[in-house]
This record gives structure tokens, C-alpha cells and sequence, in this order.
């Protein structure tokens, strides 16, 4: 497993379509593809999650807020929801002390040192699950870049030997019968 000194690439935090704190580690398109993903959160979820090209994109949804958070895929999915769980406790905790009006970017100067806080930590704990030994997993990288490919069409045939070699022999079985119970073929001439 490769490990990324900084996994967590973004994270917010959103009520309805409103950003109201987020964390950008990378770049600034990273906020407008936020904005797109908070604005079709998934209906009937409490968590989503999607990775592709490298990153995986999660959603934390606790009515009327959505966690949302982009990271790198080799952050492991439950670190990925441990962070945005821990997001919403801070946010949570905070919110609780006050009754805000919710606009955008309401909350980003007392709730950007939570985020680094947060991301620090998260680093350190992705650091220490890195250096443990991981068994082998076939990906979908190995699958699609063919390196798997000649292993896995031999497995397939081996088994396809197999479920024919058994019809042919259920067949066998049948027509052995057949010309038992028929006394050869005295069945066909009557």
C-alpha cells in the first residue's frame, strides 16, 4: 500500500447545499467538485461512499447536515468515516453551544483548526495502519491492466471442463437408463 503523507484532500461540512467550514489541502477545484457532489447528496443514506480515479468520495449524512469528505483511496474506507464521524462530533459540539443563522462559510474561521487538528491526527493513525502487513487483494487495477488476466481465464476454463465434463456424464447416466428401461431401442420401434 502506498501511503500519502496527507490522505484527506478535502472535507466539509454543508447543510442542505450551504457550505458552512471545509478544509482544502489540495487544490481549488477540489471546493467546486464539493459544491456539485453536496448538491446531489444521496437521498435515503446515512453514508455513501465512491471511489474512482484514485480517490474516494464520502458522504456522512446526519439530518439536516452532510460530512462530506474527498481522500485518497488508499485511506481505508472506515478511517474515511472514523475522520467525518469525528467532524461531526466537533461540529456537533459546537453548534450546540450556540443557535446560529447558517450561511455559507458561517463557521470557517472556528472550525478551521478543528479541521487541521483533525487531518493531523488522521495522518498519524494512517501512518501506523500502513506499516502493518496487508494480505494480497486482487484490485481492479491488476484486473483491467491484464496482469491477472492469463490466471484468471485459466481458472475459468478449468471450471468450464468441469461443469461439462459432469453434463456429459449426467447425460450418460440418463441414456444408459433410457436404454434399460426400453430394452435398447425396442421404445423407438413400437
Amino acid at each position: 500500500m502506498n501511503w500519502t503523507p496527507n490522505p484527506i484532500f478535502y472535507a466539509c461540512i454543508a447543510k442542505d447545499t450551504t457550505i458552512l467550514a471545509e478544509f482544502n489541502s489540495k487544490d481549488e477545484h477540489l471546493s467546486d467538485l464539493a459544491k456539485k457532489c453536496i448538491e446531489k447528496t444521496p437521498a435515503f443514506h446515512s453514508v455513501f461512499s465512491h471511489t474512482v480515479h484514485g480517490k474516494t468520495y464520502m458522504f456522512f449524512i446526519h439530518d439536516p447536515f452532510v460530512y462530506f469528505g474527498i481522500f485518497d483511496e488508499s485511506l481505508e474506507k472506515h478511517n474515511c468515516l472514523l475522520f467525518l464521524k469525528s467532524v461531526k462530533d466537533e461540529f456537533t459540539s459546537m453548534v450546540g453551544k450556540m443557535s446560529p443563522r447558517f450561511s455559507s462559510h458561517c463557521f470557517q474561521g472556528e472550525f478551521s483548526s478543528v479541521f487541521h487538528r483533525l487531518v493531523a491526527s488522521s495522518s498519524e493513525l494512517d501512518a501506523v495502519n500502513c506499516q502493518r502487513e496487508k494480505p494480497d487483494v486482487l484490485s481492479d487495477d491488476d484486473v483491467s491492466s491484464g496482469s491477472m488476466l492469463p490466471r484468471v481465464r485459466y481458472d475459468w476454463n478449468k471450471q468450464v471442463m468441469v461443469v461439462l465434463s459432469l453434463d456429459f456424464m449426467v447425460c450418460v447416466g440418463l441414456f444408459v437408463t433410457w436404454l434399460w428401461v426400453c430394452n435398447g431401442f425396442q421404445c423407438i420401434a413400437n
